[in-house]
């Protein structure tokens, strides 16, 4: 079969490399565009396809079927796969959960200095409710809110009555 291209008498077999590379450049910028990791697949038939037909006396079909079944086989053995290691999934924070939370200050909390908590092995920056109030190390607070990164704490009442008391 031959087909005139430019001027030219060309056979099937000898245009099919333009377009499997038409192809290719397609799926990748089809990938680029959209990467959901379907398109790349067929890029990789594609590649296979144009070794197929560098290669004399390959016929056009068989270039086909090559693209077809490469870029299927691609897609349903290593797509879950690359999705698995390649695409992230965000994690939402769950600050909400820590509203609530009695910890115990690691760092004293002062007018002028953040102090801290630790919360299940996690070091949190912590305020005070009240700006003036100072908050002795080892003193044990209620986190009431979230501001930016930083927890805001409320001392427990037993501890300011314990600590009055003394």
């Amino acid at each position: 079969m031959y087909i005139l291209y430019g001027g030219i008498n060309m056979t099937i077999e000898e245009i099919m490399i333009w377009i499997w590379l038409g192809i290719f450049v397609l799926s990748i910028i089809i990938e680029a565009i959209e990467p959901d990791l379907v398109s790349i697949w067929f890029a990789a038939g594609a590649l296979l396809a144009i070794i197929l037909s560098v290669i004399p006396g390959v016929p056009f079909w068989v270039e086909i079927i090559v693209f077809l079944v490469a870029g299927f086989v691609l897609i349903f053995s290593l797509r879950p796969l690359a999705k698995k290691y390649l695409i992230k999934k965000e994690t939402m924070s769950n600050i909400d959960e820590k509203i609530g939370v009695k910890c115990v200050i690691t760092k004293a909390i002062t007018a002028f200095s953040f102090g801290e908590v630790k919360i299940n092995g996690v070091v949190w920056t912590v305020v005070a409710n009240e700006k003036s109030l100072v908050i002795d190390e080892g003193a044990v607070v209620t986190v009431i809110g979230v501001d930016g990164n930083k927890l805001i704490v409320k001392k427990e009442e037993s501890e300011q009555t314990g600590k009055e008391g003394n």
